[in-house]
């Protein structure tokens, strides 16, 4: 988890009121997905009780299609998933080019969204107090890339996750990618996983595609994530569902991190999730400051297993 080590050396950057409306939990992509549903598979919203979240923890798998049907309903292929990541990539590494990208937010917007905006100020605020050595750097994807694509989109957009290593760099990564309607895909969010860890196969239909995770669900951890790590509620933390289990790595770098600085997160950002093999479920989400005093941000995927509600953290970065 970057920083862990280094909680008590990280200076506050405070006021960088920079064009981050629309990161809030309010204007995320889940809440805007609960508006009036057109459809009865429309995922529901995260804002609701922990005991709705967890009643819905085991949703209702999407009904498995014969092998000799055709591809009915889907938008999103695994091969365009493919495609867009290394159109982002080219982007991405072409943007960065530019020593000064991140002085017009409006760049930045065209290749990050929610969690990950949130690090470009942190990054433009480490550059210009002289740390030019946290900029960010090309992303080269090696090795083996896996895709995470569900059969079932939101009306307003499309999303996928990715499994794959950056070159010189010895732990995977977990990303996120989102478009809306009529846009790019664009960088959500990203992890390296823990050391040890492994991201748990997904449920696939007979055509390769993942089925969703309940959204709810993904909220319901997220929020308690947002509960742990506040200082002033912490010892609230697990008393209404769902926990972190004792060998979660937040719960380990916890009492470090809590002795040199103030943990507390306003919002987290949309939980793309999908249901493992297991019938468990995996999320990728991050939990975020006020966009107008931004100085942490923390993502992380989760791993709970089908019964369960002790959370495991397959993946963790606190980007400070």
């Amino acid at each position: 988890m970057r920083g862990t080590n280094t909680a008590r050396k990280v200076p506050l950057i405070v006021a960088l009121t920079l064009g981050l409306a629309g990161c809030s939990v309010a204007d995320n992509p889940v809440v805007r997905w609960a508006a009036p549903a057109k459809s009865p598979t429309s995922p529901p919203s995260p804002q609701v009780s922990r005991e709705s979240g967890a009643a819905q923890k085991s949703g209702t798998p999407v009904p498995t299609p014969s092998p000799s049907s055709p591809a009915a309903g889907v938008r999103l292929t695994v091969a365009d998933a493919k495609k867009e990541v290394a159109a982002w990539v080219a982007r991405h590494n072409k943007l960065i080019k530019d020593p000064d990208w991140w002085d017009e937010q409006a760049r930045a917007d065209t290749l990050f969204a929610e969690g990950t905006r949130h690090e470009v100020v942190i990054d433009r605020g480490h550059v210009r107090d002289g740390r030019k050595g946290r900029a960010r750097k090309p992303i080269r994807l090696t090795g083996k890339q896996t895709y995470y694509v569900p059969r079932d989109q939101p009306d307003i957009g499309e999303w996928f996750m990715l499994q794959a290593t950056y070159q010189g760099q010895d732990r995977a990564h977990l990303l996120a990618f989102w478009r809306a309607r009529g846009e790019s895909f664009k960088l959500a969010a990203k992890t390296p996983l823990h050391y040890g860890q492994q991201v748990p196969a997904p449920r696939l239909d007979a055509e390769g595609y993942a089925t969703a995770a309940p959204m709810a669900t993904g909220g319901a951890i997220a929020r308690e994530y947002m509960i742990f790590w506040d200082y002033d509620q912490h010892k609230r933390a697990g008393r209404n569902g769902y926990r972190l289990a004792r060998d979660n790595f937040s719960r380990k770098a916890y009492a470090t991190i809590s002795k040199g600085v103030y943990a507390g997160y306003q919002s987290f950002s949309t939980p793309w999730g999908f249901v493992s093999r297991d019938g468990g479920s995996v999320f990728l989400f991050s939990l975020l400051n006020h966009p107008k005093s931004i100085w942490q941000v923390l993502t992380v995927a989760t791993y709970v297993r089908k019964g369960s509600e002790e959370i495991q953290e397959l993946a963790g970065d606190w980007y400070a």
